[in-house]
């Protein structure tokens, strides 16, 4: 690995997150995927997806703004697998992935929006950030806030690529 320090599985950086440092996600879900292609039904691919496939990114959502390269690269695997191709034989979608993301009263299949799944993830750090009592929360508020309020932290200076991150979400509409 390229990285010094990895905790938890995470590498612990200072920087923006890299496409290479990220790129561990979609080759899970590929090795996954070519294991379990041949043998499931649509219905068990759909299954799959929701239960297991896209909550592999699900941990380094909630921590990290996942590079849209990385959730465009994970979103090609995933659609490709449910349609039935393999990585090396793709098929055509049959309908918008946007469609696909749409709940089932809405007329799509109920898979989440990654995107979507990763912003929610990051307001809720800051929701733990404000109202927790974690050692990650006690530190962020020692350190990093001290005697400001939060919500009226500069966003741009000289703190780290995450929490610049956080700090950019808190005005998020």
């Amino acid at each position: 690995d390229s990285l010094p320090v990895k905790y938890l599985g995470l590498p612990l950086i200072t920087k923006r997150l890299s496409k290479q440092e990220c790129s561990v996600l979609t080759e899970r879900v590929m090795k996954r995927d070519n294991c379990w292609i041949r043998p499931l039904s649509f219905a068990g691919r759909l299954q799959l997806i929701k239960s297991t496939l896209l909550n592999m990114h699900i941990y380094w959502s909630s921590i990290f703004l996942i590079p849209s390269s990385i959730i465009k690269d994970y979103e090609s695997v995933t659609r490709n697998f449910l349609w039935g191709g393999s990585e090396q034989h793709r098929k055509a979608g049959k309908v918008k992935w946007s469609t696909v993301c749409k709940t089932l009263r809405e007329g799509g299949l109920g898979i989440r929006d990654m995107r979507t799944w990763n912003k929610a993830l990051l307001l809720n750090q800051i929701w733990k950030l404000l109202n927790g009592k974690s050692l990650w929360a006690t530190w962020c508020r020692k350190y990093l806030i001290r005697k400001s309020n939060f919500w009226i932290l500069p966003t741009l200076g000289p703190y780290s690529w995450s929490w610049t991150q956080i700090l950019k979400y808190k005005t998020c509409r």
